[in-house]
């Protein structure tokens, strides 16, 4: 019986330690690629359209719905530019009889960015140093903040955030 119970240890404490050892050498799942632990500034924002008397719901395409997404911004040799690689979801809901029923996205680009000042704010939200970020974002030019920080965002019927982040 104890030599039963011996083997039966053993084979357990060494199934345990190879699962363990290959666990130690196996691959991140995130892998090489999506290393942003260089990153200068990572974004996050979020924009909300859930009146539909506002303009933005009379898209007739999008109606009532928003925009999510995330970036980091990976400095390049030159100073204030660089590449960014991020993710971007939106989803809308038609209000328009025959207009389609609106939808759901998702998108992953990589892209450049570049740092500049201004004294007037390029988009709704103001940078306090007037400092902005010019990302490259698949559906345009997104100007943001470049002080870290959190941001309220409100015009033509929508609701945003926005989180700068060293």
């Amino acid at each position: 019986m104890r030599t039963r119970r011996a083997s039966w240890l053993a084979a357990s404490v060494v199934g345990v330690l190879a699962a363990g050892g290959l666990t130690l050498f196996a691959p991140g799942v995130a892998g090489a690629s999506s290393d942003y632990s260089h990153a200068q500034f990572q974004i996050t924002w979020s924009l909300n359209c859930t009146n539909r008397a506002a303009v933005c719901a009379s898209d007739p395409t999008i109606g009532p719905g928003g925009f999510w997404g995330w970036v980091a911004l990976i400095p390049s040799a030159t100073p204030g530019t660089g590449s960014d690689t991020g993710q971007e979801t939106g989803c809308g809901h038609s209000l328009v009889p025959g207009a389609g029923p609106g939808g759901a996205f998702h998108t992953s680009f990589d892209s450049t960015w570049s740092e500049f000042s201004s004294p007037f704010p390029p988009g709704p939200v103001t940078d306090p140093n007037g400092n902005y970020l010019a990302i490259n974002d698949p559906f345009g030019l997104f100007p943001v903040p470049a002080t870290p920080g959190h941001y309220h965002v409100s015009f033509e019927g929508a609701t945003g955030e926005i989180t700068v982040a060293l």
